[in-house]
């Protein structure tokens, strides 16, 4: 019996150094510490929750990453833009020179205009598909919670406007256009006007019989309207922002079909029952700012004329969306007038069709400051570039910051986890040899045992 007893204990020791050993070895082997939910339950579900946050951790950090790559490529196009601009306010001082021949005059005018041609193109640049320089926030995730920061937009193309146009008093103010000549039936008029604009924008009156060829009026009892020999042919209520006007006209003789748009969006057609444009000898030049009364000029336009564009085809209203709001460069097809008064030479044709506007009173002015346009303008612009540069630096240092914020705290968390979960190899060796040796030791134990049992047995009779 007490053989037996003896054995039992011994074999109870044994299977439960056994286990010690499995469970040891299972450690050491795969070194984590807990290789089942029953070695440590509540261990086990921290280190699952704090795996998530580590993982949520790690895609915040990736986004932070990301967006530092958007602020880094945002800096350089906006150092980029500073380098034009300085260019452009060097060369608008040079056009001043009076040792300057025209010739001269008229390289820097090239310079000057190619070099806003690719300010534009920068304005339009996208990371991933995604406009870097639009007045719309974005919005990055910036930490493992989904904390949503908003990045006010960059918007370079606000930053880099100069504004500058012809601006009329109202009064007596008006400009001729030499050499205008419109020679087919089909063409489009296209007029950037200034905030609060009024009265004639522009036209083409004949002399002998005072009657409108085309007469554009910015705001006639709050319509912009078109008028032709019987009158006011089309009429669409006027808009008080700074804005594209564009008309198209489709004459076939004896008629005329009219189309007129606002920033690009169409918003009235018309047609006139029996005008087309005519170039007769006794025509008035074309005219901004005023209509005739015979040979008197009246009704004189009170605002702000940024822009004119004539076209001798009829532009789709695709062409009029996609470039209404663009800069051209005054080669493009079928385009016979351009006046560009955000130019360092805003009295020229940017098409070389026509002569030099001729004015009556208008002032080159630049409509932000109400100031003479410019080389004062551009301490604005550099200004404005500063600024959207300190904001960008902003927002790389702080999302510098996030990033080592968030890679301490993956840091952290990975090494509580690692505290839960992984084996301690020191302490699992010296528990493993420990183990054996139990293990050992119990299966000599239990064969003693069972040797004594026996030789016990063999003396009862």
């Amino acid at each position: 019996m007490n053989g037996q007893i003896d054995s039992s204990s011994a074999l109870t020791n044994l299977q439960l150094a056994s286990r010690r050993l499995s469970v040891s070895l299972k450690r050491l082997s795969s070194g984590s510490r807990i290789t089942n939910p029953k070695d440590d339950a509540a261990g086990l579900a921290q280190s699952i929750k704090l795996n998530n946050q580590s993982t949520r951790i790690g895609a915040a950090i990736q986004n932070n990453q990301n967006l530092t790559s958007l602020l880094r490529t945002q800096d350089g196009i906006l150092a980029n833009a500073t380098k034009g601009v300085n260019r452009l306010s060097e060369l608008s001082v040079l056009a001043e020179d009076i040792t300057k021949s025209n010739e001269d005059k008229n390289n820097y005018k090239l310079e000057y205009d190619s070099i806003l041609q690719s300010l534009q193109d920068l304005t339009e640049k996208k990371f991933n598909k995604i406009n870097l320089f639009s007045s719309s926030s974005m919005y990055s995730i910036v930490d493992e919670k989904g904390t949503v920061r908003e990045l006010s937009g960059i918007d370079l193309t606000e930053a880099l406007k100069t504004t500058w146009g012809l601006k009329f008093d109202g009064v007596d103010d008006y400009a001729e256009i030499p050499d205008l000549n419109i020679s087919t039936d089909d063409y489009t008029i296209e007029i950037k006007l200034g905030p609060n604009s009024s009265g004639t924008a522009m036209g083409l009156m004949r002399s002998s019989s005072n009657t409108n060829q085309i007469l554009i009026d910015a705001n006639y009892i709050n319509n912009s309207e078109v008028w032709m020999s019987e009158g006011a042919v089309l009429s669409t209520p006027a808009l008080t922002d700074e804005h594209m006007l564009s008309i198209t006209a489709n004459g076939n003789g004896s008629t005329t079909s009219l189309i007129a748009y606002q920033n690009g969006a169409q918003v009235q057609a018309s047609t006139s029952s029996r005008s087309v444009l005519q170039n007769v000898a006794d025509n008035h030049p074309w005219v901004l700012g005023t209509d005739w009364d015979g040979n008197v000029p009246s009704d004189f336009f009170s605002g702000t004329i940024h822009e004119i564009r004539v076209w001798n085809h009829i532009r789709t209203a695709v062409e009029i969306e996609q470039n209404y709001n663009k800069r051209l460069t005054g080669f493009e097809d079928g385009l016979i007038g351009h006046w560009d008064f955000d130019s360092i030479s805003p009295l020229s044709d940017k098409t070389n069709g026509s002569e030099d506007i001729i004015l009556n009173g208008p002032i080159w002015t630049d409509s932000t400051s109400d100031e003479s346009a410019g080389a004062k303008s551009f301490k604005r612009i550099v200004e404005n570039l500063s600024e959207l540069r300190a904001i960008v630096g902003a927002r790389l240092t702080a999302t510098n910051n996030d990033i080592s914020l968030l890679q301490q705290l993956k840091e952290n968390l990975s090494s509580s986890v690692s505290k839960i979960m992984d084996t301690n190899i020191a302490e699992e060796a010296e528990q493993y040899a420990k183990s054996q040796i139990l293990n050992q030791s119990s299966i000599a134990m239990l064969s003693h045992a069972k040797i004594s049992s026996v030789n016990v047995m063999e003396l009862i009779p």
